[in-house]
């Protein structure tokens, strides 16, 4: 397998992105406040901030000033990366203009000189360039050369491209201080058994493009995929978490690849995005299993952006801990919870869509801090926008748009919640309950559609054994006028909003969901003009999701 260093390019975006996350993270008076685009299409600024960090009292800022300036030695390395797609900053309003602009500079360099004399061949030329750019810049597009049976360990900077189908055997470790850049368009099969695990201090770059997703599937042929064909792919990193020594699960006991948990929030894990995980999660023995996606102590550094997973056989998401952001998430079809967190998760969240199939899985969420100790630190309390949760609340699975127990904080806004046959939300006991009077548990603007055995529960009646929240109300708490929540308005989906084959996330354009949205924060993260209740902009005819997911049956 050849080793290929991923770009210059990408690499120094990644640096910069990095630098802003630190800062906003922990502040440096010498900076003042950094602005992500202008760093990027600035020459001048981008030279003036990464002097200042290279000088900043901070140790972390500083190391990332003084990497920058070696980094940054060709000023106009920026100019085509800002518009480069998937990197954070990027404008969507640009997508690939590197093509062209790549294209064209190699045009007119090599024409310069030889139009005067061989104008004739000019039209050849650029005939011959816009012909090998469509195969050469479109990964989608290649053509398969081949496969290649990836198995143990990998080490240094290791290229996946779009023109070979890679074959995941074993459980494949990306070993501490090695890099995987995976190329857009790529092919991941994985044979039954088989993980990819980034281990801690490992990177992985996977930045697909919404023309050219990459996709992470099963090895079985078309029409015989199932949900647990491979077991799926595995982030671990150095953000604290709220055990000692933690170890992912579906890594033996003992090995210390499945390690996780550190003490730098910011640290990073790396990229993942238009990525598609299918088919995956394996269980190695009892309530030890691998999701779709897994996140063990990811920092706020790591980019998890338009990424689906797709019927996994256990969660589409878990995450251990950390501080790492979701942002353009779909979950489809999984086969417990769609997401599930614990150990301390302290991220953010924005545009989630997570739809639960009928014959398979529990619950929308699932939220704990740590089983045993719900009191531990740091305390699991992600911040979440814009999330639809959706059902096709069918008689033969008990779903629950949302669980949460174990001490776990959260504040949810902005949600549209549709269709679960058992019942909205169970805090499930007191530590939880304690987290509403303490602020670290909140919900704000919700609308709740057919929940419910009838489609007008939308609560179940605790008692006995049941009642395990010390008699906590959580019907009286949702409709007080503190939560703003809306029970039994429509919110105008169409039928195909549960579709497994074509879903259609998107309200109505009269859809009540326009109105009653919480303000989103402000901050480069959040989409401030998210207007509205749910993932989807009410009446959008095109969205996010669309180009890059894909939703196979088998």
């Amino acid at each position: 397998m050849n080793d290929v260093a991923s770009s210059p390019r990408a690499e120094l975006v990644e640096l910069l992105w990095q630098l802003k996350q630190s800062f906003d993270q922990q502040g440096d008076s010498s900076l003042r406040f950094i602005h992500f685009n202008t760093l990027l299409n600035d020459p001048e600024y981008r030279a003036e901030i990464i002097a200042r960090a290279a000088k900043s009292p901070n140790r972390k800022i500083r190391e990332l000033g003084e990497k920058l300036q070696l980094a940054n030695r060709d000023g106009g390395l920026l100019r085509k990366a800002a518009r480069e797609p998937g990197l954070p900053g990027s404008n969507p309003a640009l997508m690939n203009p590197d093509i062209a602009e790549t294209i064209g500079t190699r045009s007119s360099q090599h024409l310069g000189e030889q139009r005067r004399r061989y104008r004739w061949l000019w039209l050849v030329a650029a005939l011959v360039i816009a012909v090998g750019g469509y195969f050469s810049y479109h990964p989608a597009r290649q053509m398969l050369v081949g496969e290649q049976v990836v198995s143990g360990s990998l080490f240094g900077k290791q290229h996946w491209g779009a023109n070979t189908t890679w074959i995941l055997n074993g459980i494949v470790y990306l070993e501490a201080g090695a890099e995987l850049t995976i190329d857009p368009g790529t092919r991941i099969e994985g044979r039954p058994g088989s993980a990819l695990v980034v281990t801690r201090d490992a990177t992985l770059f996977s930045r697909g493009q919404a023309q050219a997703p990459i996709v992470f599937t099963s090895n079985q042929p078309a029409g015989t995929r199932t949900a647990g064909d491979w077991g799926g792919v595995v982030l671990l990193g150095n953000a604290p978490v709220n055990v000692n020594n933690g170890q992912i699960e579906g890594v033996p006991a003992g090995d210390n690849r499945g390690a996780f948990g550190g003490n730098d929030p910011d640290s990073s894990c790396g990229v993942m995005e238009f990525t598609r995980i299918e088919f995956a999660g394996f269980e190695v023995y009892a309530d030890n299993e691998l999701n779709g996606l897994t996140l063990g102590g990811c920092g706020s550094g790591t980019i998890i952006r338009n990424v689906q997973v797709h019927r996994a056989l256990d969660d589409g998401i878990e995450i251990f801990g950390g501080d790492v952001d979701l942002r353009n998430i779909v979950i489809t079809g999984a086969g417990d919870d769609s997401l599930d967190w614990d150990m301390g998760w302290r991220g953010r969240v924005q545009f989630l869509v997570a739809e639960q199939y009928a014959n398979v899985g529990d619950n929308g969420f699932e939220g704990d801090n740590l089983k045993g100790s719900p009191d531990a630190l740091p305390l699991s309390e992600p911040t979440m926008y814009n999330v639809t949760l959706l059902s096709p609340r069918s008689h033969e699975k008990y779903h629950r748009a949302m669980t949460l127990r174990r001490g776990t904080g959260g504040h949810f806004h902005n949600l549209l919640i549709e269709g679960f046959s058992g019942e909205t939300i169970d805090i499930k006991d007191t530590a939880t309950v304690a987290r509403i009077d303490e602020g670290k548990l909140s919900f704000g603007s919700m609308m709740v559609h057919k929940v419910g055995s009838r489609g007008l529960t939308f609560f179940d009646n605790e008692s006995m054994d049941q009642d395990d929240d010390g008699g906590f109300d959580e019907r009286l708490y949702f409709q007080s006028s503190a939560v703003k929540a809306q029970f039994g308005t429509d919110p105008q989906f169409t039928r195909d909003a549960t579709s497994m084959a074509h879903p259609d996330f998107a309200p109505s354009a009269n859809s009540p969901a326009r109105n009653g949205a919480a303000a989103i924060p402000q901050g480069e993260f959040w989409d401030e003009a998210a207007n509205y209740l749910g993932a989807i902009r009410p009446g959008s005819v095109t969205s996010w999701v669309d180009g890059w997911t894909d939703f196979p049956l088998n």
